[in-house]
């Protein structure tokens, strides 16, 4: 029994020199800097950020219409080139109107006619020398051939097809000689500036959107960001996306945009001037709690932060840190609290965002 006890009393003693020993070694590695760990930091520093939705949306011509023939007949006359910019009103395609134009004419051979006939009777009414069952006839023929010129004279405008508003006209679908049924379609007419940006906003963000408020967008095989400005919505929620659709304005001076196209929407909300900015890497969840590393006398301080607007690659923190506090940003799977650093490199935002 006592030789059992003063074994572990010597195993005891030897593991308290052992660790006073190890606990020396340390401290003085810790002075040497031999084995004190490198890590990246960054400085927080005040900037201006705001939230932010993403949604996709696609472009549309402010204006577009199929043109087509209102009236059947032989195209006679094209005078456009596919692809060609025209003015509102401009003639484009003209159809054989001939016989219209014969019976127009007639129509007002035989207008002057009743016209003098009726004004002929008129003037014997005083002297009693017709009646007026004679004078309604008069009347009544006058009327119907207004009538039956009336309805040439809209087959003759129909003849004509002009450009109902100034844009680019698309491939045409007839050709001289060829005979156009009433409807048939001739060409889409579109007018690409400005364009419309359309888009479906989430219900919960909805009452975040208003008109005159900017939108930035990008397209596919374009690094430029575009931008438009919100100019309507509808007025109440789709109850099947439970979304809000929304139409914004935007220029294309140069047209560089192409109605159809798929767009990359993103809407800014709130809006901070002086928000504290850092890595998203920096954070390392605990538990329930969100913590981040700070050089503090060489040493890791541990701190508990309160994360606000998340972006790509950063994120916002409301609480726990102050304008120029270094935060590690490396080395954080071994870093402990109180563990000795030695300040590698300092980054950038911009650059950890490259």
């Amino acid at each position: 029994m006592k030789i059992r006890i003063i074994n572990i009393l010597a195993i005891s003693l030897f593991a308290i020199v052992f660790s006073a020993c190890d606990n020396a070694d340390a401290t003085q590695n810790d002075r040497r800097g031999g084995d004190v760990m490198e890590a990246d930091y960054v400085v927080v520093k005040p900037t201006g950020v705001s939230s932010e939705i993403s949604l996709s949306g696609s472009l549309m011509p402010a204006e577009s219409a199929m043109l087509s023939a209102q009236a059947s007949g032989k195209v006679i006359e094209i005078f456009f080139d596919e692809g060609q910019k025209v003015d509102k009103g401009q003639v484009l395609v003209r159809l054989d109107s001939r016989e219209w134009l014969s019976q127009q004419n007639q129509l007002k051979a035989e207008l002057a006619t009743a016209e003098k006939d009726l004004e002929r009777k008129q003037s014997l009414v005083d002297i009693q020398g017709v009646s007026a069952a004679a004078i309604d006839d008069a009347k009544l023929r006058v009327a119907t051939i207004k009538a039956s010129k009336e309805e040439i004279d809209v087959k003759l405008d129909y003849s004509t097809i002009r450009a109902p508003f100034s844009g680019t006209i698309g491939l045409r679908s007839v050709s001289v000689g060829a005979y156009l049924s009433a409807g048939a379609p001739v060409a889409q007419l579109v007018k690409l500036h400005p364009l419309k940006l359309e888009f479906s906003v989430p219900e919960k963000y909805a009452a975040d959107i208003a008109v005159g408020q900017n939108v930035s967008f990008t397209i596919s095989g374009n690094r430029n960001t575009f931008t438009g400005t919100v100019y309507a919505a509808e007025p109440a929620i789709n109850e099947s996306t439970r979304a809000l659709r929304v139409r914004a304005r935007v220029p294309n001076e140069k047209g560089l945009l192409i109605p159809g196209a798929f767009t990359d929407i993103s809407i800014s909300l709130d809006s901070i001037p002086n928000g504290l900015m850092i890595p998203t890497d920096a954070i390392v969840p605990k538990l329930n709690n969100q913590m981040v590393y700070k050089f503090e006398n060489g040493k890791a301080k541990e701190v508990q932060v309160v994360p606000g607007i998340r972006k790509t690659s950063t994120i916002q923190i409301i609480e726990g840190l102050s304008a120029n506090d270094t935060v590690m940003i490396s080395g954080l799977l071994q870093v402990r609290n109180g563990m000795a650093i030695k300040a590698g490199n300092e980054l950038t935002l911009e650059s950890l965002e490259q």
